[in-house]
């Protein structure tokens, strides 16, 4: 009897634990902001009672078996064997059962899928260990890392309370932005390992892996600041790339895509600049791009990440780091990309002149922008109003021999076209489609220059991102590389013709 009583004080003290858990842990999943977060959780609690239901039943009728049939009681087990009506009993109401949580569960998977009728497109890439996204239908691309401040503070030695830091681990730079109420599709994929994108509040989580792409979607009902992760085990510094989504009501995106995409035309700040305010800017840009592989110091990690210190590299011929710098090697991402003139300029002359090394050399601005395709460097991709007019005046008069074209095509392509046609060119189909062997590339060219001008399908239109030489640049590149061996080219001054009519196209339809 005292085992008995000892058995159901237990049972009331971890009831009241579980409660106070429950309290301060949330062990029940959460609502979220949007439909499909609901509908996931009003098809959690109908499949848990149905299991609370299923339990009670079940080990009720076995207790009361056990205790009013017990032997004490001079109770005799029965012997029966292949009961017909036990059978089928046991058989149709399990089914029945089953078919009940089928359904709903059925209907909220082919809800989550239904990415049909979107109203807009995110494409979001997974870096090792930073997301990049890409705004489809406006043009808006940027990178987003974890915040200074939370950077800071989990690094060895910091000094720093984390509880002093707000949201630490769970904020970044750069927020992606969406409106309230609009169907987002979003399309993940992968530069590097595996990654997967899960914001609690939307409901779901998606993997994001290289050479692949997985879709989902989301409308947010309500304004406000949600928080995410990485979940997938992507890497030594997984848990430093968190994600932040900020929805906002219609005016106030499309004020915020607005102001985003005048910033990007302000382009890098291209003036000379001395060498110790290089190499002091250049400390700022290391500590939030390269210190997470290569160490605070320079040290690097042995067998994974190289170390800048005493590295024949870094002390080495600048142009050779600068075009590993640029444009990566092995599991070095191509900074061109995420970084702009100015600060590459700045991180490869405090490389060269720190942690150990003193070479006492610098590069400035200006020499890496030349070596940059025009989208590169910014935060977004520039519109045509700010080219300058001296460069459309070149532009239209430029010719450029093929292995000018091939060179710097090569690196247009890597910054503006192999996150979703890869770097060799393989694509990941079938939503983006291979270069190698593609009809497209290998057809008229006249064909892949309207393709690329105008875009069709999630094919962004480069006419209005890219200048002429640039543009000239990639189409050669693709017909001459990847696989292909076309043997044609184009020159910048065909294509700006084709750029100055397109406005004048728009204003006729």
């Amino acid at each position: 009897m005292n085992k008995t009583k000892q058995l159901f004080a237990g049972l009331i003290l971890m009831a009241l634990a579980l409660r106070t858990a429950q309290a301060d842990y949330t062990l029940n999943l959460m609502k979220g902001v949007t439909k499909v977060s609901n509908d996931i959780y009003d098809l959690h609690m109908l499949i848990l009672w149905i299991c609370v239901f299923i339990g009670i039943g079940v080990f009720g009728t076995m207790f009361y078996s056990i205790y009013h049939h017990r032997k004490s009681k001079g109770h005799k087990a029965e012997q029966f064997h292949e009961n017909t009506t036990v059978e089928i009993i046991w058989t149709i109401i399990p089914t029945v059962i089953l078919i009940s949580m089928a359904i709903p569960a059925t209907k909220a998977m082919v809800e989550l899928d239904d990415v049909q009728d979107s109203d807009m497109s995110i494409k979001v890439t997974g870096h090792q260990w930073k997301w990049e996204y890409e705004y489809l239908d406006n043009g808006v691309h940027f990178f987003s890392s974890l915040d200074e401040a939370s950077n800071k503070a989990r690094q060895i030695d910091s000094g720093i309370d984390p509880r002093t830091v707000p949201h630490y681990l769970l904020n970044v730079d750069r927020p992606l932005v969406v409106p309230v109420k609009k169907k987002i599709r979003f399309v993940f994929t992968a530069a590097d390992v595996i990654h997967s994108w899960w914001v609690p509040d939307l409901g779901w989580k998606k993997d994001a892996n290289p050479g692949f792409i997985n879709e989902a979607w989301t409308s947010v009902d309500k304004a406000g600041t949600y928080r995410g992760q990485c979940t997938e085990i992507c890497g030594r510094d997984h848990a430093f790339m968190p994600i932040v989504v900020v929805a906002m009501e219609q005016p106030d995106y499309d004020a915020w895509v607005k102001k985003t995409v005048e910033e990007s035309k302000k382009g890098p700040d291209l003036s000379d600049q001395s060498h110790d305010e290089l190499v002091s800017k250049g400390a700022a840009v290391f500590a939030k791009n390269c210190v997470t592989c290569h160490g605070a110091e320079g040290k690097g990690v042995p067998g994974a990440f190289p170390a800048i210190a005493g590295s024949p590299v870094v002390t080495g011929d600048i142009d050779k780091q600068i075009d590993i710098v640029l444009h990566g090697k092995g599991g070095m991402p191509a900074f061109a990309k995420m970084l702009k003139a100015d600060e590459l300029a700045q991180v490869i002359t405090y490389t060269r002149n720190s942690l150990g090394n003193k070479v006492g050399d610098e590069i400035q601005p200006k020499a890496i922008q030349k070596l940059l395709p025009q989208a590169s460097g910014a935060a977004t991709s520039a519109a045509p109003e700010a080219k300058a007019a001296p460069q459309e005046k070149a532009e239209a008069n430029i010719v450029l021999s093929k292995d000018e074209l091939m060179s710097k095509g090569k690196a247009v392509y890597a910054s503006n076209c192999a996150s979703c046609h890869q770097a060799e060119g393989q694509g990941m189909p079938p939503t983006f489609p291979p270069l190698t062997g593609s009809a497209v590339v290998k057809g008229n060219i006249n064909a892949q220059v309207n393709l690329m001008l105008n875009g069709k399908g999630m094919m962004p239109a480069f006419g209005a991102t890219l200048n002429a030489t640039d543009f000239a640049s990639v189409v050669t590149y693709t017909r001459n590389a990847l696989g292909n061996s076309v043997n044609d080219v184009i020159q910048p001054s065909a294509i700006h013709t084709l750029q100055a009519a397109m406005p004048a196209a728009k204003d006729d339809e």
